[in-house]
């Protein structure tokens, strides 16, 4: 790897601003020349006009000029060294200054200043009208350490053109959430935004329920494209705009859509492969639908984008992930998680639980995140609709004409093989979706089921019977266990992982005939001593709990001959497999608590004071954690040892478990 750059030089070699040297300004301010030379007057009205004031951008935008809003200080709390080096950045003052919003980097002639985007989006199943990065601004793009172009961006930088009734503001509670839990899932292998900076804003508070202190947060992705910039172009009915934008994925974001799925028919996908046990296959009445093997780019577009989301989906239900708000300005046309809600990962199987207290219909619980990323995707293509639907009959007049191409006709092509590609897609969406779940759930297990990467039209079936096989013999039972024992569900696999002792059913009845070691694992304490209490007759208050705790081990006993049979006999087989996707750590919500308590209760006065030294041992500890999930010898242990212990085991405190949290932030 070559050596460590300073900004300044990597921003001489190949800064740009893709996104916005590529689509069209607010007409407010048209050019960067003019972003410049009202940036550099004296009025600061004029600035604050352009800049800091909310509106409705012109039709057509994509984005609007601005920067960050001044601040009276800032003072840097903790900086991601994992997202440096990936960034091939040394840390100086320059650095500093462009990440904590304290100066921002303009060049006319490469065409760079900083931005905000238009979007707009459905939040919570309703339509809510422009959006846009209301207190975030891009400040420019440059390649990582592997040549992919990254989008730096600051969040909580002030007001933007986007910002409608809110301060632009970010507290550092949220900021500290948010920070750690991109860094942590990317290290975890789930994909995700990146975290780079955070910092403190002395002298800036925001009022929610109390006054609070401030944050910026410096965060980096290859794009902050949304389904809810998709959304803006249907709402104000601007094809033009439309075709730009998507113009731009393929060609800039999908490199010209060098991998999207060529190697599958979207034919292939009329038939359901995972059909729900109420419904009939879906291929069925779906004969009269127009043929779509002869795809155009757009249609690869959405696909890929469908296929994205959904095998990110997989990883989330296999970690205990949840975003808490999963609304399409929310969802990432790469499937990275991004703008987290109240988050949270999963303390127990609880497939109806949501963090988000405000979600009182829980529409963003668990068990519903599948179908709300696909319920968002059905808006991205409800936006796509004549770009999907055109096919190579009718795409070229349609890109240039638009709907002055739309006779009646046409019309009823485009809707036809638009309901066409959508029901494929579905498809698809679940086959993505529930083949890699099947692929990661049967790794942390310690089984590899030899699912290829690459899907081709030859190997589908072979697939969605495998993973059909899995789901049904051992996930299923295996998740109703974890549910009625309530076992911390991500030790769970780790304690398995590390189990060496017989998996082998001994002669005689109920749990006796299961290592106690092995039983340990899937049942707490209080559990197995009422399993003994049973098995010795002795009376039992709680009888409904008893039943369903004997009955849970004869599903155990099923489903450790079933995983025998499946998995390698060789405990170090399956452990070699398994500590790749298990990691010895995740953040949770109490961990979360205890740290924002250390920094924005009890050193409140200090973060508010420019001078004053804060101890940020604790949020350091949790990053070390974080961004080394695997390998716990690189937590640090001259660093806060005291709490790896109640970080990583947490015994059956449920005081401090599926904790909610609200939107506020």
């Amino acid at each position: 790897m070559s050596e460590a750059r300073t900004v300044l030089v990597a921003l001489k070699e190949s800064g740009a601003a893709v996104f916005a040297q590529s689509l069209k300004p607010d007409s407010l301010i048209p050019s960067v020349a003019r972003a410049i030379e009202v940036n550099e007057s004296e009025d600061e009205n004029e600035r604050k006009k352009r800049f800091h004031t909310p509106r409705l951008v012109s039709k057509g935008a994509h984005f609007a000029y601005t920067v960050p809003e001044r601040r009276p200080h800032y003072k840097p709390i903790l900086t991601s060294q994992k997202a440096l080096d990936e960034l091939n950045l040394k840390m100086d003052k320059e650095l500093m200054d462009l990440v904590n919003g304290a100066k921002a980097f303009i060049d006319d002639q490469k065409g760079i200043f900083p931005y905000s985007m238009a979007y707009a989006g459905f939040q919570f199943g309703q339509f809510a009208g422009q959006l846009g990065d209301g207190r975030v601004v891009n400040i420019f793009d440059l390649p990582d350490k592997n040549g992919v172009t990254q989008t730096l961006q600051l969040k909580g930088a002030g007001l933007t053109p986007f910002s409608r009734f809110a301060d632009g503001k970010a507290v550092i509670r949220s900021s500290i959430r948010e920070f750690i839990v991109s860094e942590a899932l990317h290290h975890i292998g789930i994909p995700s935004t990146r975290a780079l900076q955070l910092t403190s804003l002395p002298e800036t508070q925001a009022v929610r329920s109390i006054n609070e202190p401030c944050a910026i947060y410096c965060r980096f992705a290859p794009s902050w494209i949304r389904l809810g910039n998709f959304d803006l172009c249907r709402y104000r009915q601007d094809h033009q705009s439309l075709v730009e934008l998507s113009d731009f994925c393929i060609r800039e974001v999908f490199k010209n859509g060098q991998d999207f799925p060529k190697s599958v028919s979207p034919e292939a996908f009329k038939h359901d492969f995972f059909p729900d046990k109420d419904e009939e296959d879906s291929s069925t009445n779906k004969s009269a639908l127009p043929n779509i093997e002869d795809a155009t780019k757009y249609e690869l577009f959405f696909r890929h984008v469908v296929n994205l989301n959904a095998e990110s989906v997989a990883y989330w239900q296999s970690y205990g992930f949840l975003n808490g708000v999963l609304n399409t300005d929310n969802t990432s046309i790469l499937g990275l998680a991004m703008d987290f809600g109240p988050f949270s990962f999963l303390d127990k199987f609880q497939p109806q639980y949501t963090p988000n207290h405000d979600d009182v219909e829980r529409r963003y619980s668990f068990a519903n995140q599948p179908t709300a990323v696909w319920w968002n995707l059905t808006k991205f293509a409800q936006a796509l609709t004549t770009l999907i639907g055109a096919g190579p009959k009718h795409i070229d007049n349609i890109v240039d004409k638009g709907i002055d191409a739309l006779t009646d006709e046409v019309q009823e092509d485009i809707v036809g093989r638009a309901n066409s590609v959508i029901l494929s897609a579905g498809n698809e969406y679940k086959f993505r979706f529930t083949v890699n779940y099947a692929r990661i759930m049967s790794e942390r297990l310690g089984i590899d089921l030899g699912i290829p990467r690459h899907i081709t039209d030859e190997n589908l079936s072979k697939v969605a019977d495998k993973a059909s096989e899995f789901n049904k013999i051992i996930l299923e039972p295996l998740l109703q266990l974890l549910y009625v024992s309530q076992v911390d569900y991500n030790n769970f696999f780790v304690k398995l992982q590390g189990y060496q002792g017989s998996l082998k059913i001994k002669d005689g009845e109920g749990f006796e005939t299961i290592d106690p070691e092995l039983l340990g694992i899937f049942f707490n304490e209080r559990q197995v001593s009422k399993l003994r209490k049973h098995a010795a007759g002795a009376p039992d208050a709680d009888s409904g709990e008893t039943r369903i705790l004997v009955e849970s081990i004869e599903t155990l006993q099923t489903w450790i001959h079933d995983f025998t049979a499946l998995a390698s006999p060789d405990s170090n087989s399956r452990y070699l497999v398994a500590k790749k996707v298990n990691p010895l750590f995740t953040p949770r919500a109490f961990i979360f608590e205890q740290v924002i308590e250390s920094l924005a209760v009890k050193q409140k006065d200090k973060l508010d004071d420019p001078v004053s030294s804060i101890d940020v041992s604790y949020l350091q500890k949790l990053y070390n954690m974080s961004v080394n999930p695997y390998d716990s010898e690189k937590w640090d242990d001259t660093l806060r040892p005291e709490v790896v212990s109640s970080w990583t085991t947490h015994g059956d405190d449920d005081a401090k478990f599926m904790k909610q949290l609200s939107c506020s932030s």
